[in-house]
């Protein structure tokens, strides 16, 4: 007994659910404006059940009205379903003896084609009538006709994870990689999750490393992952969502979370960061797979690598609230200038700045956020490391603002990030040379880092352009 067909996915070239055809056969509908008599109609209902004996006797009575067998045969179509013919019928429900006669004794089309070119092949393959597939292929049917889309019977059988089917087609000489929609039958299994077939598929040589162009974005895996919180950051003006990618196998397998298919992949030479600017490092941070991330990095997928508006998965990770997945990539992310407190708790408290609305900053007059106040209003309150990062969101849009290095200077002093604070200090001196308390702030980095010559020397320069400052005043500050 064949298997029923697969309820898993919809088959690459749309075809309706086998109960489609049964259902339209049952009886002539007076309002179907049916262009063939009631006999030719019972003609294809009994290609459809498989009964010989029928199919020959209602052949035999067009023929009495004048019709040769080839004329009833040969161009009959069904108008209520695609245009499909008497071998697509028997093809489909898996009757051996019918797909036989019409072939053999009728001389039936073998790869006859349906209204969207789809053979009686593909339909074999796709409601896994094996044996129907074997006889059609034993009569010459082609396994790589593809139907008006492009779609192949393999890649039929690779959406839909008929291994049986797929060797069988590998067998008689279907080529592997056919390319439907920029699709091979790998990336379809991949995109499924069919772990058997990828690895029927690569062990018949399948490239691993096959690229697509789909215009497939972050904005698309963010929904796909059901994260409202990736959704919402994306969607910001300026977030640059809507350019194609490039896809790989190993990305769809990232992204149907098949953690055995990307480890299958990456043993196949799969490139573990091609796809660039969405990696599958940067697919797995989005949905928050850390299995697929710990593999990814062990097989030397690079954290540095940004997507096109220039965020690396860690960020994406810590935007994406999953704290695991940050505690993962930090240690191989190499420190970002735009974070000012280089740490969990820092990327953290970046990340909340990046997905939070306008509603909840202060606004300038055009209505944007002024990270710059929201700052001084967190350094007035002493939290110094909110106020830190708020200072450096606001270089972004302002980096030649030279007050805010001099405010983010006075926060590393006062978080004790000694090396921060004398970087930030020198930046202010070398963008307002003649300000005096650029050399405070320098100079009391120094001190920090007990450099006590240069931070004297600064001090000093600050006194002589400080003329109206008293030495009580200097020393307080």
């Amino acid at each position: 007994m064949e298997s029923s067909p697969s309820s898993t996915g919809r088959p690459p070239s749309q075809l309706q659910g086998a109960q489609a055809p049964l259902l339209m056969l049952r009886s002539p509908s007076p309002r179907a404006n049916l262009s063939m008599d009631d006999d030719t109609f019972k003609l294809l209902k009994a290609a459809y059940a498989g009964d010989v004996p029928q199919f020959k006797k209602l052949a035999k009575r067009l023929q009495k009205a004048g019709k040769s067998m080839a004329e009833v045969v040969v161009g009959m179509e069904a108008p209520l379903h695609r245009g499909y013919r008497p071998l697509h019928y028997a093809a489909l429900h898996g009757k051996v003896e019918m797909c036989k006669f019409l072939i053999k004794d009728l001389k039936f089309e073998v790869d006859t084609t349906e209204a969207f070119g789809a053979t009686p092949l593909m339909l074999a393959i796709q409601y896994r009538r094996s044996a129907v597939g074997r006889l059609l292929l034993g009569h010459g049917a082609d396994p790589n006709k593809a139907s008006s889309n492009g779609s192949t019977p393999l890649h039929m059988a690779a959406s839909l994870d008929n291994c049986e089917g797929a060797e069988l087609l590998l067998s008689k000489g279907a080529y592997v990689d056919p390319m439907r929609e920029q699709k091979t039958p790998l990336f379809l299994a991949c995109q499924c999750g069919n772990y058997r077939m990828m690895e029927l598929l690569l062990r018949h040589q399948a490239d691993p490393n096959a690229a697509v162009l789909l215009a497939h974005t972050p904005l698309k895996a963010a929904t796909s992952a059901h994260s409202l919180k990736g959704v919402e950051l994306l969607i910001k003006p300026n977030s640059a969502v809507l350019s194609a990618h490039t896809h790989t196998p190993l990305k769809a397998a990232t992204y149907a979370h098949s953690l055995k298919g990307v480890e299958l992949l990456i043993k196949a030479g799969a490139d573990v960061n091609a796809g660039h600017p969405l990696t599958a490092l940067m697919l797995a941070a989005i949905a928050g797979y850390t299995d697929c991330i710990k593999c990814l990095l062990k097989a030397g997928a690079d954290a540095n690598i940004p997507d096109n508006i220039g965020t690396v998965p860690v960020e994406i990770a810590a935007i994406q609230g999953c704290q695991e997945c940050v505690e993962i990539l930090f240690p191989v992310t190499t420190p970002l200038a735009r974070v000012a407190d280089w740490s969990i708790g820092g990327i953290t408290q970046h990340a909340k700045l990046t997905r939070s609305n306008p509603q909840d900053h202060l606004l300038q007059e055009d209505g944007k956020p002024d990270f710059e106040a929201d700052g001084d209003a967190a350094f007035s309150e002493r939290d110094y490391a909110r106020a830190l990062t708020l200072y450096t969101k606001a270089l972004e849009t302002d980096p030649d603002n030279s007050t805010l290095y001099a405010k983010m200077s006075l926060c590393s002093l006062h978080t004790g990030d000694k090396g921060k604070a004398l970087d930030d200090a020198g930046t202010y001196k070398g963008m307002q040379p003649n300000l005096s308390k650029s050399c405070y702030a320098q100079g009391a980095a120094l001190i920090l880092v007990k450099e006590y010559d240069r931070a004297c020397e600064a001090l000093m320069s600050g006194l002589h352009l400080d003329f109206g400052s008293k030495p009580t005043d200097i020393a307080y500050r």
